[in-house]
């Protein structure tokens, strides 16, 4: 098992059509950034004070992840710190989360071999339940079901492997993006899963975002179309995930761009556009802006003509006793969202969803709303 840690930071200022407030979505790794300029932002999140420069310019690689075994290593797609909005005339903070990709690289005498280490192990039947579990490491996801789980049908990584994901629970496999750490063991992957019972699979992650899997519409729709469009019939496939952002270009600017490439990369014959059952989608913004979650939602299943909508990621914004009002008020009306087929809370993590190994307030809150 090799578990990546993540952390949380604040990173996006961007104005949204609500007048409850601002928002913008962002992902970062835990790196250096530099920063110029003394417009400084100080905001406490999770008990912890954090601070940046409103102006930030460009993007300090993260640095490389060391082997963890003689056999394997851990490889983390490369991730830039994000580009942050100018600001609005007034603003609200909004958390940026990377969990991101835990991928196993092969070893120079066996890349076939290595390449289906950790290949997926669960085997559960899909329980008809929305609710499920984003994680990286899988060992906590055992310990959320074991004592809080009876609601949850499902869980998601953002990897091609379960790495040992508990039996009860089916999995759902992500080509986070279609570069070599993943494409090398996406075919292989993607196969063992479907045959151990996965049901529906997920396609890039973010494409709207610079920080994450990073492309264009049309060349995701390209890419969208080589690498998911032959599993259609045999499982279920997801459109990119996007993020929530009203920045131009991205969020729903870009999912729009990304339905209209799919129709456009061949007009006369619908078998060679892309193939997908259900859009995905992320929501970041304040505890108090529930109401621009549910929206959000409906503008996805809109541009989707209508196609399910999966919501993989999304968390509010405030204090630990507003967000978990949020989660209790808001979870059963997820449930109650017809074309809404799937969510899940961001995530089954040591001081999100759990602490330590036990599940903390806000996990139950999350397992029994």
């Amino acid at each position: 098992m090799y578990a990546k840690n993540v952390v949380l930071a604040a990173a996006g200022l961007a104005l949204v059509e609500q007048a409850l407030g601002f928002n913008a979505h962002r992902h970062a790794h835990q790196q250096a950034k530099e920063k110029r300029g003394d417009d400084w932002v100080i905001a406490t999140i999770d008990g912890q004070v954090v601070s940046w420069i409103n102006n930030w310019h460009g993007p300090t690689p993260a640095a490389p992840v060391a082997a963890q075994s003689t056999t394997t290593v851990p490889v983390v797609v490369p991730t830039p710190a994000p580009v942050v909005a100018a600001a609005a005339p007034t603003t609200t903070l909004v958390t940026s989360y990377a969990p991101k990709v835990q991928a196993l690289a092969a070893s120079p005498s066996s890349s076939k071999a290595a390449a289906a280490t950790g290949a997926v192990s669960a085997k559960g039947a899909y329980s008809g339940s929305k609710r499920g579990l984003a994680y990286n490491d899988a060992s906590l996801v055992s310990s959320f079901m074991s004592s809080a789980g009876e609601k949850c049908g499902w869980a998601y990584n953002w990897d091609s492997s379960s790495n040992g994901l508990s039996a009860n629970l089916n999995y759902v496999p992500m080509l986070w993006g279609p570069i070599p750490t993943h494409l090398e063991r996406w075919t292989k992957n993607a196969n063992a899963a479907i045959e151990a019972g996965s049901t529906h699979i997920l396609s890039f992650n973010e494409c709207d975002l610079p920080a994450q899997c990073n492309m264009g519409a049309s060349a995701a729709a390209a890419a969208h179309i080589e690498h998911m469009n032959p599993y259609s019939g045999k499982a279920k496939i997801g459109a990119p995930a996007i993020t929530n952002s009203n920045i131009a270009g991205q969020g729903l600017d870009w999912l729009s761009d990304w339905v209209k490439a799919c129709k456009e990369a061949d007009p006369e014959d619908t078998e060679k556009q892309c193939k997908y059952d259900f859009c995905v989608t992320h929501w970041y913004s304040p505890a108090d802006a529930a109401d621009t979650l549910f929206s959000h939602l409906e503008k996805v299943n809109k541009i989707c003509d209508g196609k399910p909508v999966w919501l993989t990621e999304f968390a509010p914004l405030g204090s630990d006793d507003q967000i978990s009002s949020f989660v209790q008020a808001n979870v059963p009306k997820l449930d109650a969202v017809s074309y809404l087929d799937r969510y899940a809370y961001f995530m089954v993590k040591d001081g999100v969803l759990m602490s330590g190994n036990s599940v903390n307030a806000l996990g139950s809150a999350y397992a029994s709303a």
